[in-house]
């Protein structure tokens, strides 16, 4: 039987973290591999005198989330268990990155809060979406801390 697909939402959030080490250990346990979305979109958009106005990103945007989202793989994969995990940096908005990433895969894992500005809501903007329109089953991981 070919191995399964976890996709899970990487942003450099603990909560985030933690959704990473539970896919991996589920991973582990069907025999499936990961797949670590970061969603970096760009334009950029940054707060003016004016209103909000976009901004290009410096030429090591790239890198940088490359090396943010494979920072995080090896904080929470330590040792190597067997579990492949393929980073993968998308250029498109969060939620619309999972959902994308959603086709095919056998499960979407995502922290309930990411890096988001609204700390009342239960469950952020990110997870509602892709609870709705995800085309796999969905794991939301709620802060452990």
């Amino acid at each position: 039987m070919p191995a399964g697909r976890i996709v899970v939402g990487v942003d450099g959030s603990a909560c985030a973290r933690q959704a990473l080490a539970w896919a991996i250990e589920e991973a582990k346990l069907r025999g499936d591999e990961v797949v670590a979305v970061h969603a970096c979109p760009y334009p950029l958009l940054a707060p003016t005198m004016e209103g909000i106005a976009p901004v290009l990103p410096g030429p090591d945007y790239d890198r940088d989330a490359q090396r943010l989202l494979e920072r995080e793989i090896e904080a929470v994969r330590g040792e190597p268990n067997g579990v492949k995990v393929t980073p993968r940096v998308s250029e498109l908005s969060p939620a619309p990155a999972l959902v994308r990433a959603s086709d095919g895969a056998d499960l979407l894992v995502l922290g309930s809060r990411g890096l988001g500005g609204f700390t009342g809501m239960v469950l952020g903007s990110v997870g509602q979406q892709c609870a709705q329109h995800a085309k796999c089953p969905v794991v939301i991981i709620h802060d452990g801390t």
